[in-house]
């Protein structure tokens, strides 16, 4: 979950002239802005700098690309065609705390449609067929609460699957990993730009050997309001594993990545990758879904790093499921070579769901893959179990034992189940996790009412699930910290949202996905405004 952040402008304004200047710092830059001068030179920079009041920027969020066969692979007969059903994709968002009306705009910003203002929140949920954008404008001074998703439901033929992805901020960096571009395997990355300018765009593309030349074709241009769909398995053919770094210049954009893949005949999973957190020497994965499999079984469930610098390192791998931590034995410490991605084997654990957290000397981003089986049709001419996975990106502890946040839930999924888990600050094998770290879960209805909530109190050390449905949550869940709660000061709560699906062959469940947290944030609509003589 990444943290609460509080937005300061500064600008200059220079003999009396106003400098285009907008300058988004943190509490550290400006601690480091500020040791530049000595205690007299501050005292004069404090002398000639004024507030003002502003009104902060759009929040702009990015839905991904719906889920959709790669062009040319529809093809066959009725008896074996590519896509035998259609695909359902669903929009979902909700917003409390704006200054204005959000919408959900197309990915230019046009033909927007307003959220439903509600009771308590304003929400939206809806079926789509394209790249959504939701747009909302924060009140200065008040914690801004919004989170989107867009989720893709097919129940048969090579796309089978339930695929989610949270909507996200433009940002100048994203990484992705996950998925392969072997023989049945296709990955398609889209890059948006929500923007008024033009960005250009590079990829650095990771293997399991390291890097992977592509040439000139990692560099391109996205026009304003528009996107670029890639073929990463035209691109890096051949790779079982493969990690992107998505740069960019002249405006922020996002991205996301279809993974989709077939063994034979039989549908082998389809997901939305959505960007995890950037490099860093702790990394978290929520929601880790443990079948009881032997380790090496080809669906087991397993952790993907990357180091993605010039430097190998190592990594500790912790486990915590329903009963504490678990020991991976064998695994639980992971040579990385430098710039390759490492798999790291989970199969072997008890059914349940698990939280994984890494630590490594070097920084290292990340994903954790699942699988779930399911069953053929009746009148299906094709042998063979079909699986749907599901992707969870790396997160970032938050900086506070239990953070803000919210998630979005798309129609198109039936179930919904909330992940929590509280991280334990010391992960030595022999730490003693005592304690809880309590939260509060409440869930949105179709209305826009906080239709319930409880008090969850997370084991430190332990994961735990709760259904959305006790809360009453048909289209938004949110997390906040008890007011009432106590203890877990040396734990951090991550969470998650795993969504389910049928398809159709009356096993419930067997399509699956996951979504991520947006973090609550908070600007306090204030520009410090410092004159200064210039020659």
């Amino acid at each position: 979950m990444r943290a609460r952040r509080t937005v300061r402008r500064i600008a200059l304004v220079t003999s009396g002239t106003a400098v285009a200047a907008a300058l988004v710092a943190t509490a550290a830059v400006g601690e480091q802005w500020a040791q530049r001068f000595t205690a007299p030179e501050s005292t004069a920079v404090a002398a000639t700098t004024r507030q003002v009041e502003v009104d902060p920027p759009t929040s702009t969020y990015v839905c991904p690309r719906p889920a959709r066969l790669p062009e040319g692979s529809d093809v066959g007969d009725d008896q074996f065609g590519a896509a035998p059903v259609e695909t359902r994709t669903a929009a979902a968002a909700v917003v409390g705390g704006a200054a204005g009306d959000p919408v959900l705009a197309r990915l230019d910003g046009s033909r927007g449609t307003g959220l439903t203002t509600g009771p308590d929140l304003d929400v939206l949920t809806r079926e789509v067929s394209g790249t959504r954008v939701l747009l909302a404008d924060p009140r200065a001074g008040s914690a801004l609460r919004l989170a989107g998703a867009l989720a893709s439901s097919t129940a048969a033929g090579d796309l089978r699957g339930l695929a989610a992805a949270s909507c996200r901020a433009p940002a100048t960096e994203h990484w992705l990993v996950g998925g392969g571009s072997q023989v049945g395997r296709t990955a398609v990355l889209t890059v948006q730009n929500p923007s008024e300018s033009p960005a250009t765009v590079g990829l650095a593309v990771h293997g399991p050997n390291g890097p992977v030349s592509i040439g000139g074709r990692g560099a391109f241009t996205v026009a304003p309001g528009e996107q670029e769909v890639l073929r990463l398995d035209s691109l890096a053919p051949e790779q079982r594993r493969l990690a992107v770094r998505v740069s960019a210049a002249g405006a922020r954009v996002t991205a996301s990545w279809q993974t989709q893949g077939i063994d034979g005949l039989v549908p082998a999973g389809t997901d939305l990758l959505e960007p995890g957190a950037p490099p860093s020497r702790t990394v978290a994965f929520s929601g880790v879904v443990g079948r009881g499999e032997a380790p090496l079984e080809d669906q087991a469930a397993e952790l993907w790093l990357l180091a993605p610098d010039d430097r190998s390192g190592t990594a500790r791998v912790s486990v915590y499921g329903p009963q504490g931590r678990v020991t991976l034995r064998g695994a639980d410490v992971v040579d990385l070579g430098a710039g390759a991605v490492t798999t790291v084997p989970l199969g072997g654990l008890d059914p349940g769901t698990y939280t994984v957290v890494v630590d490594a000397d070097v920084p290292v981003v990340g994903a954790a893959r699942f699988a779930l089986p399911g069953e053929q049709p009746e009148d299906s001419v094709v042998d063979g179990t079909p699986y749907d996975l599901a992707w969870n990106a790396g997160q970032v502890l938050a900086d506070e034992p239990a953070g803000a946040g919210q998630v979005a839930l798309p129609a198109v999924a039936e179930e919904a189940t909330v992940v929590l888990a509280a991280v334990p600050a010391d992960r030595s094998e022999d730490a003693d996790l005592d304690g809880t770290v309590a939260v509060r879960l409440r869930g949105v209805d179709t209305d826009g009412g906080v239709a319930g909530e409880q008090q969850v109190d997370v084991p430190v050390g332990g994961t735990v699930e709760v259904p959305a449905a006790d809360v009453g949550a048909a289209t938004a869940v949110f997390v906040d910290p008890a007011t009432d709660g106590a203890g877990g000061a040396a734990a951090r709560v991550l969470w998650s949202v795993r969504l389910t699906a049928s398809d159709g062959t009356g096993t419930d469940g067997t399509l699956v996905a996951t979504l991520d947290p947006t973090s609550a944030a908070e600007t306090d609509g204030v520009e410090e405004v410092r004159r200064v003589d210039a020659p």
